[in-house]
């Protein structure tokens, strides 16, 4: 079975309007920020009302002058299309990042709109609902989020549902490997005629194999078979949002 209710298409453009058209909710990448540190609308259709606001990274040249003021046009601008949350998409942890996120944490608060955050720079945040990758590399996923729900709330932790294929040299210090391509990983498999396994506690797939210089290798990957796994997983310990790009989230969506 797979579960679509909390699933949330995070699009830009024209697959807005498509994901729309499929009945999923749709987290629209539509807003930024001017070097001056204005609010800027990026293509927000008439019909994108009552989508998720995503607003991007700022830019390195940000001269911010007033992180109250830009969160109170913030708000606005989700009360005015009736948005049910507004994600702040941004990757890099800043004294003015982090200005800005409280800001927004204290606006949207008040107006009873959800901001969601990277878990990685929202931890210290009062209100904010934690965005967590599902692209785990060792552990269990389930018993992941059980842990941040435990320390932060069920209500305050959400999932990004991000598929993973990495090939990981053994022993491995770090918890990310080589991207590899679909292709890749195909040629991969038909010539060293791996099997491969499926991993309950990632809920993904995986395969071994020696290279040519008598290196062990791991390989870790996503289909659409293990992203439906995960997202029922993360149904079944609570979480009520799960962002996915668009179209990995539209091949969940039952035909």
């Amino acid at each position: 079975m797979v579960y679509t209710k909390n699933l949330v298409a995070v699009c830009a453009g024209r697959d807005a309007v498509r994901a729309a058209a499929q009945g999923m909710q749709v987290l629209h990448l539509c807003l930024g920020l001017s070097e001056n540190g204005a609010l800027e609308r990026r293509q927000l259709p008439a019909m994108q009302r009552g989508c998720f606001l995503g607003l991007c990274d700022p830019p390195r040249g940000l001269r911010l002058c007033n992180p109250e003021r830009l969160a109170l046009d913030l708000a606005f601008e989700a009360k005015r299309v009736n948005a049910p949350g507004v994600f702040a998409d941004f990757e890099r942890e800043t004294a003015q990042t982090l200005a800005l996120l409280r800001a927004f944490d204290e606006a949207l608060a008040e107006d009873g709109i959800p901001l969601y955050v990277p878990v990685n720079i929202g931890r210290d945040l009062e209100h904010a609902v934690l965005t967590v990758s599902t692209a785990l590399s060792g552990g269990s996923l389930t018993a992941y989020f059980s842990s941040l729900q435990g320390i932060y709330g069920a209500h305050r932790v959400a999932a990004f549902l991000q598929p993973v294929s990495q090939d990981f040299t053994l022993p491995s210090a770090s918890p990310d490997g080589k991207p590899l391509s679909a292709a890749a990983r195909a040629a991969l498999l038909a010539e060293t005629g791996a099997q491969v396994f499926f991993s309950h506690e990632l809920c993904a797939r995986y395969f071994t194999y020696t290279d040519r210089e008598g290196a062990a290798h791991f390989v870790l990957f996503d289909d659409a078979d293990t992203l439906a796994a995960k997202l029922a997983q993360l149904t079944g310990c609570g979480v009520q949002t799960v962002f996915a790009l668009y179209p990995d989230a539209a091949g969940l969506i039952p035909s």
